[in-house]
């Protein structure tokens, strides 16, 4: 992926969905690591997966090496799991903290879940029923032959897509939603303008996240749930749903932190449990702090 953008074609995606109908899919898996995962190994996405391991989890230089590796497979993994699903493919998925979630979804007020890359969250829009409409915020350069297979895998989901672009067109989509008292779901670990995110830590460096959601959050002093779904070595999913608490009396600014803050206490949380499903090929660290 680009910027949020799955790479391929609709010839591309329409090929790999038949053969995921006629072929087992852990020969997909295979065949990624063998052919595709080698052609990936100089590409940017690599070598800021290898930063992360080596300068932010102290690993060295052989093992960020083979941790790099091992991230990039179960990414090719997860990639072929969300065209399996497209292809009717159904995951096992176990949920952590489903009935705090489900409390949080009956309230008639809107909720703000935030996800990040790590695992594949797309999974939950697929296998996970809500008691209210979700409203999912997506990249606007998406490829439509892509965005078209979402709305197909939704089903009869009550899941709507709001393509986000720079210039904010989708705001009043957005806006709306968080009026009827729906789900806004995004993602708070990249951002697409420059001059608007805020400051946190991952492993003790300093990462920037999208202000967005935590400011949508504190204006409409909104509930706010982490959901990520990771990957199991036996090809099934762990969904877990996890509040993030904040202290509603403080300043925006600090509400804003404090969420921030829990944010990548979770992503860390899920790291140490999953270590090598980082999937975030952007380089969201602040340089210049905590470097090696």
């Amino acid at each position: 992926m680009k910027q949020g953008k799955t790479y391929g074609n609709a010839w591309l995606y329409k090929a790999l969905i038949w053969l995921l109908r006629h072929v087992n899919i852990r020969i997909l898996y295979v065949f990624q690591k063998v052919c595709v995962i080698p052609f990936t190994l100089l590409s940017k996405g690599y070598k800021i997966t290898y930063r992360y391991y080596h300068d932010k989890c102290g690993q060295g230089q052989r093992q960020a090496l083979l941790s790099s590796y091992r991230n990039n497979s179960l990414f090719g993994q997860t990639v072929v799991d969300k065209f399996a699903m497209y292809a009717g493919h159904h995951f096992v998925v176990r949920y952590n903290g489903e009935e705090q979630y489900r409390e949080m979804t009956r309230k008639p007020q809107a909720l703000m879940q935030l996800s990040a890359h790590i695992g594949c969250s797309e999974i939950l829009g697929y296998s996970y029923n809500n008691s209210k409409p979700c409203n999912v915020l997506v990249y606007g350069g998406e490829n439509p032959a892509m965005m078209e297979y979402r709305k197909q895998a939704f089903g009869n989901k009550d899941i709507r897509m709001i393509p986000v672009a720079t210039e904010g067109s989708h705001s009043e989509e957005i806006i709306s939603a968080l009026d009827r008292g729906e789900i806004v779901c995004a993602f708070a670990d990249r951002f697409m303008n420059e001059k608007k995110y805020l400051v946190s830590k991952i492993h003790g460096h300093e990462v920037k996240l999208a202000r967005g959601p935590f400011s949508m959050a504190v204006t409409r002093g909104l509930d706010v749930v982490m959901a990520n779904a990771m990957k199991e070595p036996d090809g099934s999913y762990t969904a877990f749903f996890t509040p993030l608490h904040y202290d509603r009396t403080l300043t925006p600014k600090a509400q804003r932190q404090q969420l921030a803050d829990a944010y990548c206490t979770e992503i860390e949380r899920l790291l140490t449990l999953y270590p090598t499903q980082w999937f975030n090929y952007s380089d969201i660290w602040l340089k210049g702090q905590n470097d090696k």
